[in-house]
């Protein structure tokens, strides 16, 4: 019988399929497009983050609201931002803006998504998690999350206008 059991489950993992015998595909991370990601994420947000040390917080005006992104934690190698959005209340609001966490490795120059919607760290329990589970998240769940802020990122440097402070003889305007 044992044998015959460790027959069956090279079989399954020769042709790619779940050892939990559920008949579906293994996830298999695509490691090269992940990293090509999160090289463009940093890249982005290098852009958006002028005067990083020094500087705390940063707004930009969007069509229908406003970007922000506040400094988190930063250290020699890392920094973490957070990114959330306020929408007008005039606008109709049919989806809430989510809230980011992202931080940058400054030496591999790489930017990673770690908490979505103070929900994180991202992703299941390996490659071959069980769905559904507790937090629902799929094994894909990181690499959909930078795609996502990617796509976030483009649109607000196409459409964003910087709000800045205008400091005259000490007074703020």
């Amino acid at each position: 019988m044992t044998l015959l059991g460790e027959a069956e489950a090279r079989q399954r993992k020769q042709a790619g399929l779940s050892s939990k015998g559920n008949g579906r595909a293994v996830y298999k991370v695509d490691l090269s497009s992940y990293h090509a990601d999160c090289d463009a994420n940093y890249l982005r947000l290098v852009r958006l983050l002028p005067g990083l040390p020094e500087k705390l917080l940063w707004r930009y005006q969007l069509p229908g609201g406003t970007l922000i992104l506040k400094l988190a934690a930063h250290s020699r190698y890392t920094t973490e931002v957070s990114l959330g959005a306020e929408v007008n209340l005039g606008e109709c609001r049919w989806l809430e803006p989510p809230n980011l966490t992202v931080r940058l490795y400054h030496d591999a120059r790489m930017a990673e998504v770690i908490t979505a919607n103070g929900c994180g760290p991202l992703g299941g329990k390996g490659a071959d998690a069980i769905y559904p589970n507790p937090r629902m998240q799929r094994a894909d769940e990181r690499p959909q999350t930078n795609r996502f802020l990617a796509e976030w990122l483009d649109y607000c440097l196409a459409n964003a206008s910087a709000e800045f402070d205008l400091v005259l003889d000490g007074r703020r305007f």
